[in-house]
Parts: C-alpha cells; sequence; structure tokens
C-alpha cells in the first residue's frame, strides 16, 4: 500500500518532537513543523550540516542551543533501510528549557529553604541561649525563697507560683532546643539496638513524684525484647515527653499504664489521654499542670517532640484505641 506523502507530512507535523530525515547524503528530506518551529527556518533539501549544528551532524545524542533562551535535546536513529537506495537516518529534536528552567527554579528554591532553615536554627538557638539564663536565675532564686517563705506567709503561693512558672519554662526551652537540634541534626542512619520495655522502666521513676501529686497511680506493661533501632537517648525523651502528656490528661486517681506492644512488624508506645483536658492535646490549647519527669514538660512543644522524635526513626504518632476501649497517644516504630 502507498501512503500519500501529503497525508504523512500533516501527521508528522501534528507531533510535538520534531522529527528530521536525511537521506544517506546527508540531505534533508523531510522535516516536520516541529523541527521547522525549533530551528526557526526551513530544513527541506539543505544538507543536514548547513541546517543544525556540526556537532549535531557529527555526533550521536547532546545538547543544543540554536538561539538564546532554547535549549534542544537530539538525538540519531540508527540507519533506516541501510544497504538501499532509501538508506537515510531520523534525527529526533526535543525542547528541553522549560525542564531546565523548572530544575533552576528548584535549585533556587532548595537554597532559599536551606537559608530559611539555617535562619531559623539560629534565632532558636540565640533566643534559647538568652531565655534560658534569665530563667535558671528566677527559677533558682524562687526555689530560694520558697524555703524561705512557707504558709501561712501572704507570699508563699505567689513565690510558689513563680518556681513552678519558671521550671515549666525551662521546660520549654529545653523542649524547643531539642527539636532546633532534631531538625537540623544529620540522618539517624541505623542507630544502636535500643530495649523499649527498659527505656520505660528507668524512666517511670522520674515521673513517681510528679503521679502521686497528681493522685495518678503510674504503672507499665511492656512485651520482653521489644528492641527497635535508634537513638537511645532520644527515645528515652519520648517516653518521658509522653508520661508528661499522659499525666497531664489524666484524671485524679486514675491508672496511667506506659504499655510496649509488637504490632504489624514494629512496636507500639501508648500511653492513656482519655481523661481530662485529652480532647485538646492536638490543638494549640492545652491543659495546664505541674507533671515534669526529668524536665520534659507536657505543653504542645513536648507533643511537637514526640512529633519529631517518632519520624526520625522511621514511625508515625497517632491517638488510638486500647483493648479497653480508651483513647492512647500511640508511637508506632518500626522493629
Amino acid at each position: 500500500m502507498t501512503v500519500d506523502p501529503e497525508l504523512l507530512a500533516a501527521a508528522l507535523d501534528q507531533l510535538g518532537t520534531g522529527l528530521l530525515v536525511t537521506s544517506a547524503d546527508g540531505t534533508v528530506v523531510v522535516a516536520n513543523q516541529a523541527t521547522r518551529d525549533l530551528l526557526g527556518e526551513q530544513a527541506t533539501g539543505r544538507k543536514v550540516g548547513d541546517t543544525v549544528a556540526a556537532a549535531m551532524a557529527a555526533g550521536d545524542s547532546g545538547r543544543w542551543s540554536p538561539r538564546p533562551g532554547l535549549v534542544v535535546e537530539w538525538s540519531w536513529s540508527e540507519p533506516l533501510l541501510p544497504g538501499t537506495p532509501h538508506e537515510g537516518r531520523c534525527l529526533v529534536l526535543r525542547d528541553v528549557s522549560h525542564r531546565i528552567a523548572d530544575r533552576a527554579r528548584l535549585r533556587r528554591q532548595n537554597r532559599a529553604l536551606a537559608e530559611l532553615v539555617a535562619m531559623k536554627a539560629e534565632f532558636t538557638a540565640a533566643v534559647s541561649h538568652e531565655l534560658r539564663t534569665p530563667v535558671t536565675s528566677i527559677a533558682a532564686m524562687s526555689e530560694l525563697l520558697g524555703e524561705e517563705v512557707t504558709e501561712p506567709d501572704p507570699l508563699a503561693a505567689p513565690v510558689a507560683a513563680v518556681a513552678r512558672n519558671a521550671q515549666r519554662l525551662l521546660g520549654l526551652i529545653d523542649n524547643v532546643t531539642e527539636l532546633a537540634r532534631i531538625e537540623n541534626a544529620a540522618p539517624a542512619g541505623t542507630g544502636e539496638h535500643v530495649q523499649l520495655e527498659k527505656i520505660v522502666a528507668e524512666a517511670l521513676p522520674g515521673w513517681t513524684g510528679a503521679a502521686t501529686a497528681a493522685a495518678v497511680h503510674l504503672t507499665a506493661h511492656a512485651d520482653d525484647d521489644a528492641t527497635v533501632r535508634g537513638e537511645r537517648a532520644l527515645l528515652r525523651r519520648l517516653v518521658d515527653a509522653m508520661i508528661g502528656i499522659g499525666l497531664a490528661a489524666a484524671e485524679p486517681g486514675a491508672l496511667l499504664t506506659v504499655g510496649v506492644a509488637a504490632t504489624g512488624g514494629g512496636w507500639r508506645v501508648t500511653v492513656p489521654i482519655g481523661g481530662r483536658g485529652g480532647d485538646r492535646l492536638f490543638t494549640s490549647s492545652l491543659p495546664t499542670s505541674t507533671a515534669t519527669g526529668d524536665g520534659v514538660r507536657h505543653d504542645s512543644t513536648a507533643l511537637m517532640l514526640c512529633r519529631a522524635i517518632v519520624a526520625r526513626h522511621g514511625g508515625r504518632l497517632t491517638t488510638d484505641t486500647d483493648q479497653e476501649g480508651a483513647t492512647v497517644l500511640a508511637a508506632h516504630l518500626p522493629g
């Protein structure tokens, strides 16, 4: 069957990719509309070396800029109909100007983002440092005053409030500093083998006083050999922060059980959050509590810290339900 040359030419003109066909001696016999647009001239009947760059006539593939703002990727096909009177080759031309421009824009955006992250880290470090010194002094002085000013002195309650809130600010500063460190730290890699049940057992004694003051019964139930790979210090901080969040939400008289259980090839660390204020843990308005453990606070920065630590270990932080249907804060960590 013979193909109408005009029909073939019209079909080739519909292609967005440039196609240029030459005879064995390098004469251009076909050039579609996309090729003519890229070259900005009529190519048919001319020698390919007179129409495109010399490198394109001699090489197999590459890039070429026929005019400012335009970059063309080109490649030659294998010989067509070799050994026949109709032998020739096909040159494919693609406009990659937009792709190159997009990559350049992405590089600029990445540089700007890196500068923004660095500026944020510097700002956080500077503010944390400037706040820590005066707040530490306030905490120390209020503690000394608290030893001298006791009930029924009318100043006892205000001094206790100052000491309590100074400790709260120190906890917030610690959490913000740790968040900035995690955000700017290099990838964690595989880390060391850490047994979560031992981390929980080590953390609980530090919260005994706070739990007693809140009239909450603090216990743990952990499966054996709950081993994950990660950074031990950060995982300890995760457990402390989760306990603080749980105490902040617990009702007086409640049983707060820190759980570690196997789940889906990994491990799930849980604390109940179904008591007072539990429904507001994921909002900007958190309940106020004096519960502390190793200086980690229950406030919104503690929740942010939990998210950051879990994400750094390849896991996720969610709210789930336990076997009794109670709401729990759950850190899912890969095994």
